[in-house]
């Protein structure tokens, strides 16, 4: 198994259960000065990856992801998911799930870069009754 593969199939295993782990663990996973971009910010540095991960964590009451067969090639690679989790304030606390995929490099057996694209508007806005509302009208006009 080349380099860049074993270090993919340590993330998944870790995000498959992702509430179940200790955050010590993404110093395992992620560069000292590794970069991580989601749609709602763009956090540098293990030390704001970490305290990302335990904001996001310290808010859901569940959290893991299902994870397709990753692409890799040299020091690339690309993943698609399904994150399950839910949120004691969306949805009467019930599990929501959001369909995305990450973009990840490589560097010296640890993620140095890594960018994930899904939509907000179905993780959070999409769910909060009035802005909901909205979000999902204009989905619907853009579709049609």
């Amino acid at each position: 198994m080349c380099d860049t593969r074993s270090v993919i199939e340590n993330c998944i295993t870790f995000y498959q259960a992702l509430d179940h782990q200790s955050l010590s663990k993404l110093r395992e996973l992620y560069h000292d000065d590794a970069r991580l971009i989601d749609p709602f910010g763009q956090h540098q540095g293990l030390c704001a990856i970490q305290h990302y991960f335990d904001h996001l964590l310290s808010n859901v009451t569940r959290c893991w992801f299902d994870v397709d067969q990753p692409l890799c090639e040299g020091d690339r690679a690309a993943l698609s998911w399904v994150m399950h989790w839910a949120h004691p304030k969306l949805q009467g606390g019930e599990p929501l799930a959001l369909a995305g995929c990450s973009i990840l490099f490589v560097r010296e057996g640890r993620i140095a870069w890594q960018q994930d694209y899904y939509d907000a508007g179905s993780m959070v806005y999409e769910h909060i009754p009035l802005l909901g509302y909205a979000v999902r009208h204009i989905k619907q006009r853009v579709a049609s």
